[in-house]
Parts: C-alpha cells; sequence; structure tokens
C-alpha cells in the first residue's frame, strides 16, 4: 500500500497537537526576596527588550545570577508545575506558591515576589 506525504504530514500535525500542553509550557519563575527587588528583575528584562535584546531564557538566568547582594542571591529560579499567587505586596507584587506550599525564599518570613506583569505574562505563555 502506498501512502502519500500528503497523509503523513497531516499525521503529524494531528499528533503534534494531541501532545499535551503543559510540553510547552513554561516550568519555572524567577522569585525574588521582595517586592521591590521583584520590580527591579522586572525592569531590568524590559530595558533589555527596550535596547532591541530578545530576552532567552539563558539571558534571564544571567540577569538573575547577576543580582546578587555581597554572596547572597536576590532572586531565584524555581520549577514547579504551576504557580499562583497567594498574596500581594508593595505595587501589586505577588507573593507565589506552587499550589501546594508557598514559595519561601531562603527564610520562613520571606516570601518568593514577582512582578504583576510578569506572572501575567507567565499565565499567559500557558
Amino acid at each position: 500500500m502506498r501512502r502519500s506525504p500528503a497523509l503523513f504530514i497531516l499525521c503529524a500535525v494531528i499528533l503534534l497537537f494531541a501532545l499535551p500542553v503543559s510540553a510547552l509550557r513554561p516550568s519555572h519563575l524567577y522569585l525574588c526576596r521582595s517586592p521591590l527587588l521583584a520590580f527591579s528583575f522586572w525592569g531590568a528584562l524590559q530595558n533589555l527588550q527596550r535596547q532591541g535584546v530578545t530576552v532567552t531564557p539563558k539571558i534571564a538566568q544571567e540577569i538573575c545570577d547577576g543580582m546578587k547582594a555581597g554572596k547572597d542571591p536576590q532572586r531565584i529560579r524555581v520549577d514547579a508545575p504551576g504557580f499562583k499567587p497567594i498574596a500581594s505586596g508593595a505595587d501589586g507584587a505577588l507573593a507565589m506558591t506552587d499550589g501546594k506550599t508557598r514559595v519561601w525564599f531562603h527564610e520562613p518570613d520571606r516570601g518568593g515576589w514577582v512582578h504583576p506583569d510578569y506572572y501575567v505574562q507567565y499565565v499567559n505563555s500557558r
């Protein structure tokens, strides 16, 4: 039996759309030690974009790694299947949870914070 290339392409497209959507979803956020730092991180990413730089995951990680207070990181990458806000702070910054527990930032009294626009971008990419 002879199969046409068009049939093969159609089957490939159907299989592609049948993949779980979660395979294409981002599974991490960069969380900051405070609401102010969340705005600083988001601002740094936005400044790069305004300069014409495409912000890749590698660039975002480099920005995160470079923002420290001495040797202490002020932002961390947190991987989880999903995030949702559980509190708001200064200027609308959001404290995050992975749906099970609050995402702590090194200390029990420090939440992991994101800029509200960053969270909207995360949700819209899902």
